[in-house]
């Protein structure tokens, strides 16, 4: 009996040690958990608070690229994704504010009211461009108010995104750490609660898979949105250069015509007044160098006259003209489809093989990547674009030899190298070739100087660019890089 009492008490002590361990394992399964449930509620919080932060800041750059394009184009589908965001970022700074009191913060009165400011800022700039004042709306802009509030804007949302990462990074390893406490106690229960164990593991793989996931997804936000931050920032720094360079460029090419036309005129009335003294001289005596200025200005001062300011007006008109095209290009919808781009290339050789032949040239074509989506007008104009400036200017007393390469560049572009061993490009011109009305070299070719202009604006719609490799002399070579996919480049754009 008394060994049967030890035994049983032994078991006793054995079953209360279980049922101990059984409680504590219980009891900490039960706690691990809803600490888990809590992090994990904190952090899909957290994560919300951030993606309103970076929504609203997204949405605030859309209006200002919007306003930013009206002003540039006077173009009303800029306005388009304008309206939009000006329609969601009251909602996104509500719902903000609505995640910083669920996660028991104060609201933050000076970002409403930097949001009001810049949106008001807005608001004047497009009234004044709807009402004819363009001028207007661009020196609300160029006064920097509304620069200095999105920066401020963008701080403050910065540092809301930053703390919140900093707050899911402090859970995430705190739930880490319960992790592994639960393990050691479930390997404390042995064979008794291997059960309890079995489950409680199962509830941790979870637990853990779900917050890699939550980690994996906030990495990925972060280099989404400071891809997406850096790439708006570069994208309006080369909008506001272009707006500058282009109306530098207009204003000298166009207002020199004018010039031109203002001068002769005076011409003009300077040739008129002998005319008017010998026509007008109802039967008074003329003298004869009266005559003899009358007949001159008849005979060579206003046709001169006249044939200089119709040479201007033409000029003009050409000018006018090359803007409005290239207007209309960056208007028109884009029709991505597949494309072999070997066929194309051999297609467009075959426009410009007879001028090759005929200078004794040749020409030579190295497809790799035969098939992508694209827009077929796009691709045409540029490399047909490109082509003729080859073939027009061939060095003189050499032979023509034109290259047509297609490669991969990367995952998502292809390039189109078109190389020629014709006149080449000066170093200090290769950025200047690509501005509207700029030639290069000796100007002994007809032209208005908007071609390349012209490819460069069809490259940009796509989602592509163009660049030049060139040394003076020995030819140039011109490099599409064209995506290979244009359904998600206008995806892209549309998210």
């Amino acid at each position: 009996m008394p060994f049967r009492t030890g035994r049983d008490s032994t078991t006793t002590w054995l079953f209360l040690l279980g049922g101990v361990l059984i409680a504590l394992l219980a009891g900490s399964a039960t706690f691990t958990s809803l600490r888990a449930e809590r992090t994990f509620e904190a952090i899909v919080q957290e994560r919300a608070t951030r993606r309103h932060a970076a929504d609203l800041l997204s949405a605030l750059q859309d209006i200002e690229v919007g306003q930013r394009g009206y002003l540039i184009t006077s173009d009303s589908s800029f306005l388009e994704p304008y309206e939009q965001s000006l329609a969601s970022v009251p909602l996104q700074l509500e719902a903000l504010e609505t995640d910083r009191l669920k996660l028991g913060r104060e609201g933050n009165d000076e970002l409403r009211d930097l949001v009001e400011r810049r949106l008001a800022i807005a608001a004047r700039t497009i009234e004044a461009a709807r009402a004819g004042d363009v001028e207007g709306g661009r020196a609300i802009v160029a006064n920097g108010e509304g620069r200095a509030v999105m920066d401020r804007i963008r701080e403050i949302l910065t540092t809301v995104i930053d703390e919140s990462d900093a707050r899911n990074a402090r859970g995430i390893g705190s739930q880490h750490r319960l992790n592994v406490l639960l393990q050691a106690l479930s390997v404390l229960g042995g064979l008794a609660t291997l059960a309890i164990i079995g489950a409680a593991v199962l509830v941790l793989r979870r637990q853990i898979v779900a917050l890699r996931k939550a980690d994996e997804d906030m990495r990925r936000l972060n280099a989404s949105l400071e891809e997406r931050v850096q790439q708006r920032t570069v994208d309006l720094i080369a909008a506001n250069q272009e707006v500058q360079r282009f109306a530098y460029i207009v204003t000298h090419d166009l207002r020199a015509p004018l010039v031109n036309i203002m001068g002769f005129t005076s011409e003009l009335e300077t040739a008129l007044k002998p005319l008017q003294a010998y026509v007008l001289a109802d039967g008074a005596p003329v003298s004869e160098s009266d005559i003899h200025d009358a007949r001159t200005a008849a005979a060579e001062d206003l046709p001169e006259a006249l044939e200089f300011i119709r040479s201007s007006t033409r000029k003009m008109d050409g000018l006018i003209n090359a803007i409005l095209k290239i207007s209309r290009d960056g208007r028109r919808e884009l029709r991505p489809a597949p494309l072999d781009l070997e066929a194309l290339v051999r297609q467009s050789l075959d426009t410009v093989q007879h001028q090759i032949v005929e200078a004794g040239g040749e020409a030579q074509m190295s497809v790799e990547v035969p098939k992508i989506v694209s827009d077929r007008l796009v691709l045409e104009q540029a490399l047909g674009n490109l082509l003729d400036n080859a073939v027009k200017y061939a060095k003189p007393g050499r032979p023509l030899r034109l290259y047509v390469r297609v490669r991969p560049e990367g995952p998502r572009l292809v390039v189109i190298e078109v190389e020629d061993n014709g006149r080449g490009i000066r170093a200090d011109d290769h950025d200047r070739v690509f501005d509207l009305f700029r030639r290069s070299g000796a100007q002994d070719k007809p032209g208005e100087g908007i071609g390349l202009a012209h490819v460069r604006t069809l490259m940009r719609n796509i989602g592509g660019e163009i660049t030049l490799r060139s040394v003076e002399g020995q030819g140039a070579t011109f490099i599409l890089h064209v995506p290979t996919d244009l359904r998600r480049v206008l995806d892209e754009v549309k998210a």
